[in-house]
């Protein structure tokens, strides 16, 4: 089959999930012989990753403005992404707004969507209309919807009537690697609590530093990310840590650093109210990194489809959650928790878990049997 990409910012290495989900799908599709062509924005691609025979990488034009950066550059990759596809695939919703111009080429189409972007913080009034408009052009115009949730196929279900595929995001076996290239931030193994993500304000760093400076303790807090058109919000989250030495903003850090920190954190904290389908949750868990997690239902939905059963698993068994926005309940968790000497047992259990449960390979062939029914070969 002939695949293209469009509708994100980079390959792989890149702003938040949507980058990895990307690059998984394509490398593993093009290892099996079909042709893919993944379009990109230049900006946002620091390094190009290895591309076989089959995957071809393509920047192309973006004006690069908050409320068009994402409809511009999918505007300007759509002949080309068009030109010999058997399918094409839209990731994200706002750039399903122009979904209807592959289907008016004769083209099948198929979009993903991994968070529901009309409910970010972000976004001005009119932005939300528009991004709402687009969740219904996400289920209008495709040939198919997939969601990497549980819960959002539950909003499309119950909001537009129709429920997308659930196929959700995957994860690799990691690397455990020592602290070395991290050694200059004054960390130690298991002597920090972690948070990692990009630095917008429904991902909850300001609960955490918060609840965190509640405590008297040695560990560190280690906040790492970019931001995405939120400056105003970094200003806010480092004059919050009000020049407590154990609180890190460091930046963005990726690849063989972001494995550093996984591997030698005592806690990982996603502090969210809003997710689509957590990557880095699995990438800490994958790690044998012990979590804990808002109570969110997608933060909920990683270790089980049904809430009560996902709540028992995150009191001791998986991980912990703690209330959304609660942060007197967050500090006492973290209290708790830092305290405690079986932390490890608990990260090993929810390492095996999520290396059984999401298998990129398995991802993938899910995909590939949607895009073949679609095209009527079995």
């Amino acid at each position: 089959m002939r695949v293209s990409f469009l509708g994100f910012r980079s390959v792989g290495t890149g702003s938040g999930g949507v980058e990895r989900h990307v690059y998984e799908l394509a490398v593993r599709m093009a290892a099996l012989g079909h042709q893919v062509r993944v379009f990109y924005r230049s900006r946002y691609q620091t390094s190009l990753p290895d591309a076989g025979p089959n995957l071809r990488l393509i920047p192309k034009f973006t004006l690069y403005s908050k409320h068009v950066e994402n409809l511009s550059h999918t505007l300007c990759a759509m002949p080309e992404a068009m030109r010999d596809a058997d399918i094409v695939h839209i990731h994200s919703m706002g750039p399903t707004l122009l979904s209807w111009l592959p289907k008016l080429c004769g083209k099948t189409v198929v979009a993903t969507i991994h968070s529901l972007d009309f409910q970010r913080d972000k976004w001005n009034a009119l932005a939300r209309k528009v991004l709402y408009l687009s969740a219904w052009t996400s289920v209008t115009f495709p040939d198919a919807t997939i969601s990497v949730s549980r819960p959002m196929c539950e909003f499309y279900r119950s909001r537009f009537g129709r429920a997308p595929v659930y196929i959700p995001n995957g994860i690799n076996p990691p690397e455990t690697r020592p602290l070395e290239r991290l050694a200059g931030l004054g960390l130690a193994p298991r002597g920090y609590v972690l948070a990692l993500g990009r630095l917008v304000p429904e991902k909850g760093y300001h609960y955490l530093i918060r609840a965190f400076r509640q405590l008297a303790t040695d560990c560190k807090l280690v906040v790492v990310g970019a931001h995405t058109h939120t400056p105003e919000y970094v200003r806010s989250l480092e004059a919050m840590a009000g020049g407590d030495p154990r609180i890190l903003l460091p930046g963005p850090m990726y690849d063989e650093e972001k494995a550093e920190l996984y591997s030698n954190a005592r806690l990982f904290v996603l502090p969210s109210d809003l997710e689509g389908m957590p990557i880095v949750m699995l990438e800490a868990m994958s790690h044998g990194c012990p979590v804990l997690v808002s109570d969110i239902p997608a933060n909920l939905d990683v270790v089980s489809g049904n809430g009560e059963e996902a709540r028992r698993a995150l009191q001791g068994e998986l991980g912990y959650c703690f209330r959304a926005g609660d942060v007197p309940g967050l500090a006492a968790l973290l209290h708790g928790l830092l305290q405690r000497g079986d932390l490890p047992e608990m990260g090993e259990r929810g390492r095996r878990f999520v290396l059984a449960s999401y298998q990129w390979d398995a991802i993938v062939e899910q995909t590939l049997g949607l895009y073949r029914s679609l095209l009527g070969r079995g």
